[in-house]
């Protein structure tokens, strides 16, 4: 029995406090078979208490593990968000500018229809102007016309008439 002493005080030294006691009554075969049962009981309540310790310590870790994971991901897709940023940026500035250009076109419609008193203007100017070298053109062909009547004619030359009295007609009164 002294080397089941010398068991125990080793056991004694190495396990702290019930745990002792389960090794010494686990050791010892004096035990009645009630004392059996509470030992039972005593390892299914160590078992329980090493679970609830166990989950205790998980729960407690947990966040810094969660934090691990969220670091590890933000370190995984925080590259691409950087380009996707710059990609839209560029995209923004792009999309900006067509609408200055846009607006600034439609400012020039607008100019344009305010300016429609100007274009009627230069039309009614246009008009008078064809018409009056329609007049210029006739005038040219009408003179032209009546010099050769005046140089073919020999009525006209031979009473003495004179043809420019038929091409001006108001300058010699």
């Amino acid at each position: 029995m002294d080397n089941g002493l010398g068991y125990l005080a080793f056991l004694e030294n190495k396990m702290q406090g019930s745990d002792f006691l389960y090794a010494r009554a686990s050791s010892s075969s004096q035990w009645s078979s009630a004392e059996r049962a509470d030992s039972e009981l005593d390892h299914k309540a160590r078992k329980v208490s090493d679970k609830i310790s166990e989950s205790l310590n998980i729960v407690a870790n947990e966040p810094s593990l969660a934090f691990f994971r969220i670091q590890e991901h933000v370190r995984k897709s925080l590259p691409q968000l950087v380009e996707q940023k710059h990609a839209v940026q560029e995209i923004h500035q792009n999309v900006q500018g067509a609408c200055f250009d846009t607006e600034y076109a439609a400012n020039a419609v607008r100019s344009m229809t305010g300016s429609t008193t100007h274009f009627c203007n230069i039309q009614d100017l246009l008009k008078n102007a064809m018409f009056m070298k329609q007049q210029i053109e006739y005038e040219e062909g009408r003179k032209e016309c009546l010099a050769n009547v005046c140089s073919c004619s020999p009525v006209h030359t031979s009473t003495g008439g004179s043809c420019q009295a038929l091409l001006n007609p108001g300058k010699h009164k």
